[in-house]
């Protein structure tokens, strides 16, 4: 049986269209897709890589920032905490928690001390002063009851909130006298709510609040009490 042409024709267009379906769907399909998800990882690459600077500078600039907290936290220390020993007249929390007590009364009465010298700043008479309150004599609640630590905040600070103090002098003297309070050496002091009368001799009274604020300085905390009450040595702390 002779085979026309146009048989040659189709049979030829068939087995043309199988082969290229069948390199279509093993060869080219799969190697596009790979190439579309190489494509994607790469977008993702590059994407990840131009973060880098990004986050380079962003750590560079909380460095900066740290630098900057660590040198205005120096002044801090340098000017507006008690010193770090009982004999100097501030204070050590790194003794046991017995002599602590007996210690920290020895703190109250430096700071007493600190804050009746500051009160007469400006010239001013004072009428009714501040009495810092004494510390517990129990040695397991010494450091968060009168230190605040570690139950409230992150290093030790003792606050007094003095409540109202009252002052007469005239008005340059009384001025003087509560913005002295700003620099009160070792102490962070703050006087507000101001009320200023006039007396009949044309004397000024001054009264206000008054909160004393004193930031321990140390690297050492004493370490809480043992079962059976028996002192410790001290222990690295805040």
């Amino acid at each position: 049986m002779k085979i026309s042409p146009w048989t040659i024709i189709v049979v030829g267009l068939s087995i043309s269209l199988i082969m290229i379906s069948y390199a279509l769907f093993q060869f080219f399909l799969p190697n596009s897709n790979q190439a579309a998800l190489f494509r994607t990882w790469g977008q993702e690459l590059k994407a990840e890589a131009d973060k880098l600077p990004r986050a380079k500078k962003r750590v560079e600039n909380a460095i900066e920032q740290v630098k900057e907290a660590e040198a205005k936290w120096d002044v801090v220390v340098r000017t507006k905490t008690p010193p770090s020993s009982v004999e100097s007249g501030g204070i050590n929390l790194a003794v046991d928690r017995y002599t602590l007590t007996v210690h920290s009364l020895r703190f109250r009465d430096s700071v007493q001390s600190a804050i009746n010298r500051q009160m007469r700043s400006g010239g001013v008479t004072v009428i009714s002063g501040a009495a810092v309150p004494a510390p517990t004599d129990d040695p397991a609640t010494i450091l968060s009851s009168y230190y605040m630590y570690p139950d409230s905040t992150a290093m030790p600070v003792a606050v007094f909130d003095l409540g109202q103090v009252t002052v007469r002098g005239t008005w340059d003297q009384i001025r003087a006298n509560i913005e002295n309070w700003s620099n009160m050496p070792n102490y962070l002091a703050v006087a507000d709510n101001v009320t200023i009368v006039e007396s009949a001799d044309r004397q000024l009274t001054a009264t206000y609040d008054l909160t004393v604020v004193a930031f321990v300085r140390g690297k050492e905390i004493s370490p809480a009490i043992p079962a059976g009450g028996a002192a410790a040595a001290a222990a690295p702390g805040g």
